[in-house]
């Protein structure tokens, strides 16, 4: 934003010699000799001059630096840190003691975004003779058992605050003119960068507001407004003020709809006649397409006619003096200053009039607030002295149709108590700037001829006089005051706020500190252990899984030898040898003894699995102590529950209560529990047993036919056997041993001895077969099924493993769920480190992040708070 740079002062320099009524004006000037009076007087009225130019000057620098200093609050606010808005409440001194020193008070400090937190703070208030006050905000030093900030959660919401409790003026926080400023509960409820997005907007009201009294410090021009509530007599007084009764519309209903701005003929040409404005920020004298012109006479016809159009545009009359031999001019035509009188609608009369009001009055230099004396002032008329009051410390306050009143001293009293609470600095001066008077009977005075002295209302007399010296000779006061006021209101609003922000920033430098002192230790722990817990949970893993597949292979490698044998593989409830039921029943016998043996063999799978889930837990426990030495202690556990009953569950879905199908089920597989003749007699197993044991010679082909035809014999008797036994061979068998013995029959030399050879042969073949039939079976049927896993898992054919070993697949499948066991304890830590690891990062870094920001904002406020002070000493106020 660019500061507005004010025109140079010396064309304005002739506009501010000071006059009094008696003083002579400029045309008289002229005529003054060179005579040492006449050079003494010109002396001290130069001398006047230069002071005012100076104080302007001063006035008019430290307005710009204000600007650049609220720029820059502007930028800062929202882009590099959220400026909080805060509230000072008077605390009670029994409750904390009260300060040692004069000038410091006990006061509770909260933010209107965060109501129910409260920080015990000192507030230093000094003020100066010169319209200025120097605040500053320390923290309250603690009393005994107390901390030094102490936060109050008990308080859920601000009670109701009375206005004098807010220390800001310029920068309050409103939410629409007038009765917002008692809104201070609702705005507390607003979000944070609600109630940054309201300071930003009044910061920007304050820009304009700053750029309209650089011009008006500058403008030769003063521009008083006259307002008050409906019916006060503002026209009245104007008329007064003009010498003529006929000039402003007057009657017993308010006829003022619109602004009406009463300036000297002089300024057009001296002719008399109404500018209407159209657009009145874009007036123009001499541009005649910027308004409208009107007889003067017409006046009362354009007020009556625009009594209900609210946006009737404002009017400019031009007026001579009404006689110009008068001894005592009206104060619109001193010959001295440009003056213009505004006569303003009546406050009260609807809320876009009183908006108006409002925003004029910050155009204007001087204000004269017309009061009833019957009605004092009203709701309207006291927001408005107090919303004039943060620019205006002086307000001409007058108390019009005074001589109606019976009880004059106590409608007196009663005025002037009210006064002193919203404007002390007019009460202060109220001799001056306080009159009771009745404008109507003055008015109505003024006749063809100007009358006597003593004809006059005195105390309207005093007024005028008054009037005039404030406007004309006191200009510092009337003209420079204001804007003086304003910066002053101003610089104390932005010092309040810079020293709150700066605790703000403080402690939340301080408390990301201390953050950052709890939290970063941590997490280069975590970062540096994150490789060597990553190392113990692939050990971990890894150990229990080896050691499962380890234990399970062996543990099937002990039952299959124990199945080839003839025995259990593992001794359980309700596995046992079927007993010998007899040779009839053989078949049947080997059947059940297939079936106990499987059976056993998944008993010992399920005890594998058992095994299986001890490791696994022991496991699990030894990851959750991992997590235990490398997590934060604040960090959640988890809350899952290994339960080991949980493992194999695929299989488990398919157990009975039958012993046949435990484990994998090896007894309900079909291609396993068959029985074959060989699992009854197993030839090929006693010829492996023959070869072993016979000497490894070379026989001739004569030694072999004995042999030959024994075993021919042999198989004779096993077909007869198998015969007896209600079972067939086949066909094949029946022509092998028909050979075997028809080779036998026929070689001579074993024709004499044959047949009682073979009848001894086969009896004692037969005897022996049937004796050992109870112990050979199991052997052969646990032979048989060792020899089957052995190759392969004994899963059916289309299973994809039915071709890797039985022990092999077993300490796959249980290293396997073991390992999704670990696995997923172990992925499970590892996420909660890695949220722990993340958390902490992100902890680490917004607080980096804040402590870097309010570090940044704690020392631009505190520069705010030396550029206050240089400020102040430009515009000349010394704290």
């Amino acid at each position: 934003m660019q500061p507005f740079h004010p025109p140079t002062p010396q064309s304005y320099r002739s506009s501010y010699i000071p006059s009094t009524p008696d003083s002579p004006t400029v045309e008289k000037e002229s005529h003054i000799g060179t005579t040492p009076d006449a050079r003494q007087a010109r002396e001290a009225a130069d001398g006047v001059v230069r002071e005012y130019e100076e104080k302007r000057d001063r006035l008019a620098k430290a307005i710009d630096s204000s600007l650049y200093l609220l720029s820059d609050l502007k930028n800062f606010n929202g882009e590099q840190w959220t400026v909080r808005y805060p509230h000072l409440k008077p605390t009670e001194a029994s409750d904390v003691g009260s300060p040692s020193r004069p000038g410091m008070s006990r006061r509770t400090l909260t933010f209107a975004d965060e109501p129910s937190h409260t920080t015990d703070v000192v507030l230093n208030s000094t003020p100066t003779v010169r319209r200025t006050l120097k605040r500053s905000l320390t923290l309250a030093p603690s009393a005994p058992c107390t901390p030094i900030t102490t936060v109050n959660p008990t308080i859920a919401e601000p009670k109701g605050i009375d206005e004098n409790e807010d220390d800001f003026s310029i920068l309050r926080l409103n939410l629409n003119m007038g009765a917002a400023r008692h809104a201070k509960g609702l705005i507390s409820h607003l979000e944070k960068s609600s109630i940054s997005a309201l300071l930003d907007t009044r910061i920007t009201a304050s820009l304009d507001h700053l750029t309209h009294l650089q011009k008006r410090i500058f403008d030769a021009q003063s521009r008083v407004l006259v307002t008050g509530d409906l019916n006060a007599g503002k026209s009245t007084l104007i008329n007064a003020l003009l010498r003529r009764d006929e000039v402003m519309p007057t009657d017993q209903q308010p006829l003022t709809t619109r602004f009406v701005e009463v300036v000297s003929a002089k300024e057009n040409e001296d002719k008399e006649e109404i500018h209407i404005l159209k657009h009145a920020d874009k007036y123009d004298p001499s541009d005649e397409s910027t308004y409208s012109t009107e007889d003067v006479s017409k006046l009362y016809e354009m007020l009556v006619d625009a009594e209900d159009d609210a946006s009737s545009p404002s009017l400019r009359v031009f007026l001579k003096e009404a006689d110009a031999n008068l001894a005592n001019p009206s104060i619109l035509h001193n010959g001295v200053v440009d003056i213009s009188l505004i006569d303003a609608p009546g406050l009260n009369r609807d809320s876009i009039k009183t908006t108006a009001n409002f925003a004029r009055q910050e155009e204007i230099d001087v204000v004269v607030f017309v009061v009833s004396a019957a009605n004092h002032f009203t709701l309207s008329a006291k927001e408005f002295i107090w919303q004039a009051g943060h620019e205006k410390a002086h307000l001409f306050i007058v108390v019009n149709r005074f001589d109606q009143i019976k009880d004059k001293a106590r409608c007196r009293r009663l005025v002037l108590e009210q006064i002193k609470q919203l404007s002390p600095k007019t009460y202060e001066d109220a001799a001056d700037l306080v009159h009771f008077v009745d404008s109507a009977k003055v008015a109505l005075g003024y006749g063809e001829t100007e009358p006597e002295g003593d004809e006059l209302d005195e105390a309207f007399c005093h007024l005028e006089h008054s009037l005039r010296s404030f406007v004309l000779v006191n200009r510092a006061k009337s003209k420079l005051g204001p804007a003086q006021n304003y910066i002053t209101h101003l610089l104390a609003d932005v010092e309040l706020l810079a020293a709150a922000n700066s605790l703000v920033a403080g402690k939340e430098r301080d408390a990301a500190r201390e953050e950052l002192a709890r939290v970063k230790p941590v997490l280069e722990k975590m970062k540096k252990g994150k490789e060597g817990l990553e190392e113990s949970l692939v050990g971990e893993e890894e150990a229990a899984t080896d050691k499962a597949s380890g234990r399970t292979k062996l543990a099937m490698e002990r039952g299959l030898e124990r199945v080839g044998r003839g025995e259990l593989a593992a001794p359980g409830p309700g596995l046992s040898l079927p007993t010998y039921p007899g040779l009839l029943g053989a078949w049947d016998f080997a059947a059940e003894v297939k079936r106990v043996l499987l059976a056993s063999l998944d008993f010992a799978v399920s005890l594998a699995e058992e095994d299986a889930r001890k490791l696994t837990s022991e496991g699990v426990e030894e990851v959750t102590k991992l997590g235990d030495a490398h997590l934060p202690a604040d960090v959640e556990r988890t809350n899952r529950k290994f339960n080991p009953q949980a493992m194999f569950t695929p299989r488990a879905t398919r157990r009975q209560s039958s012993v046949t199908t435990l484990g994998l089920g090896l007894a309900g597989q079909s291609q396993l529990v068959e029985v074959d003749v060989t699992d009854i007699f197993d030839l090929h197993h006693h010829i492996h047993l023959a070869r072993s044991v016979l000497p490894s010679t070379t026989s001739t082909s004569h030694d072999l036919v004995p042999f030959s035809t024994e075993v021919g014999a042999a198989s004779l008797v096993v077909g007869a056997f198998s015969m007896i036994s209600g079972k067939t061979l086949g066909l094949r068998a029946v022509v092998e041993g028909l050979v075997h013995f028809s080779d036998f029959v026929s070689n001579p030399a074993t024709r004499k001895w044959i047949g009682p050879a073979v009848g001894v042969v086969t009896a004692g073949a037969i005897a022996y077969v049937i004796y050992d039939l109870p112990r050979s079976i199991p052997k052969n049927v646990g032979r048989h099924i060792q020899s089957t896993l052995t190759i392969s898992s004994g899963q059916p054919s289309q299973v994809d493993d039915a071709s890797v070993p039985f022990a092999e697949y077993q300490a796959t499948r249980v290293s396997k769920e073991v390992r999704k066991v670990m696995r997923l304890a172990a992925w499970d830590l590892r996420e909660r480190f890695r949220a722990a690891v993340e958390a902490r990062g992100e902890v680490v870094k917004a607080s980096e992040e804040t402590e870097k920001k309010a570090t940044k904002a704690l020392e631009w406020f505190e520069n705010v708070e030396k550029r206050v002070e240089l400020i102040r000493e430009e515009v000349g106020i010394k704290v």
